[in-house]
């Protein structure tokens, strides 16, 4: 075990595998882990004390004993500056066909993986690697001469519950992810031969994998170190929220803003996955842990106005506005113009626009969209998301540790095999 007199962020890596189990693709083979890169922040908390359950009976002013009655359920909270969409792929969400996000090309949603229960998607495992201290965990030759002063973390059976992507101008986009583990175990001095941290349903810890850690390494080699400000587009489908009469063919506008001359300042994604436990008698911990629909994201921004659009609120109070909605689009570009990320969002409605104006200064407006996340093959409404790291159906089974086998969500959908 290692000797340290404290732990900074130097010393840390992070990767993410599938947990091998429900019939993943690891399940009689070693498990991969994958190092996500960029991260910048990390934390996870246990509650040990909010499954308890309180004995008393009477004679006794306090309690006989305590008896854990429900799952412990660790929370892990990680973010990361966007990349290539390597580490979304590793966390469990769905990169759309060949990065072609054109309405006839779309397969799924973002979290299609997901609902679908694709054992390579609805659960992760995650490990955190302590390195000995003074030393750069991407320090390769350090790593490997003193791997019994390693210590590693590892959280089984990781399912993804909150999703955030943040972009403004001046600032780094990044995103921040939180995740509810079943279980946490604590390994010091080594990384490999480390048995699988995941657990079934009856709460035994999985005889399918083990892991080992290879060598992180800082990804300065990668071709994008970080995206840009100025590599952010944010375009809308239509310019307003209306609806054209088809007898009169007047528009009957709510009016506002102008949503195709705005100049966006900020825009934040909101992407939450509650999530609800199925327990049976007999059995130790959930059977699963479903996703609760409806699944509303949110789309948020802050714009700088310069236009506004014709229209009134009656149109809305008297219905003749209709339910007009508009498609939204968030493209980061690399330095040669490469898309590295692309955020489709379908089907949204208007929910809020608040118009703020100062002395001497630019006036404002916060707008606010929603849409929902239909089924896992509905190309129609949600958000549909694709990355560079996974243009195709390999590069996306690569970054999985997969290969093309029968009865996975990718065998069910058309997608490349380049």
């Amino acid at each position: 075990m290692a000797s340290r007199t404290r732990i900074i962020s130097q010393n840390k890596a992070v990767y993410a595998s599938t947990t091998g189990i429900y019939g993943g693709s690891a399940a009689t083979e070693q498990l991969n882990p994958q190092q996500l890169n960029r991260i910048d922040t990390l934390s996870f908390d246990v509650d040990l004390a909010g499954s308890r359950q309180d004995i008393r009976e009477f004679g006794q002013l306090s309690r006989i004993g305590v008896q854990t009655m429900s799952d412990i359920a660790p929370s892990v909270s990680l973010g990361y500056y966007l990349g290539d969409g390597k580490n979304e792929i590793l966390l469990g969400l769905y990169s759309a066909n060949n990065g072609n996000l054109a309405a006839s090309a779309l397969q799924g949603s973002i979290v299609s993986g997901i609902t679908a229960e694709d054992p390579d998607y609805r659960e992760k495992n995650l490990y955190v690697l302590t390195a000995k201290e003074g030393e750069d965990a991407f320090n390769a030759t350090a790593f490997n001469a003193q791997g019994a002063s390693h210590d590693v973390i590892g959280f089984g059976n990781c399912v993804l519950t909150n999703y955030t992507a943040n972009f403004a101008v001046g600032e780094i986009p990044r995103a921040d992810v939180e995740m509810e583990a079943s279980n946490i175990v604590f390994w010091t001095g080594s990384h490999a031969g480390l048995r699988n941290p995941a657990i079934n349903e009856d709460g035994n810890r999985a005889d399918q994998g083990m892991i080992t850690l290879t060598a992180p390494v800082t990804g300065k080699s990668e071709d994008i170190l970080v995206l840009r400000p100025d590599d952010v587009h944010v375009t809308f489908k239509n310019n307003d929220i209306s609806k054209i009469d088809a007898n009169s063919h007047n528009a009957h506008l709510v009016g506002g803003t102008h949503l195709g001359d705005v100049c966006v300042q900020s825009c934040s994604v909101e992407l939450p996955l509650s999530r609800g436990n199925i327990e049976c008698l007999g059995k130790e911990r959930a059977y699963a842990k479903p996703l609760e629909f409806p699944i509303n994201v949110t789309l948020n921004m802050s714009a700088v106005l310069k236009n506004f659009s014709a229209g009134a609120l009656e149109n809305v109070l008297t219905g003749t506005a209709g339910n007009k909605t508009t498609d939204i689009q968030i493209q980061i570009k690399k330095d040669n113009g490469v898309v590295a990320q692309h955020y489709d969002f379908k089907d949204c409605y208007l929910d809020n626009q608040s118009f703020s104006q100062g002395l001497d200064d630019n006036e404002t407006v916060d707008l606010t969209f929603s849409t929902q996340i239909g089924g896992a093959s509905n190309t129609d409404e949600g958000v549909f998301w694709s990355g560079q790291a996974g243009t195709t159906r390999t590069a996306v089974n690569a970054l999985l540790a997969k290969g093309d086998s029968a009865g996975d969500f990718y065998a069910h959908q058309p997608l490349s095999q380049t």
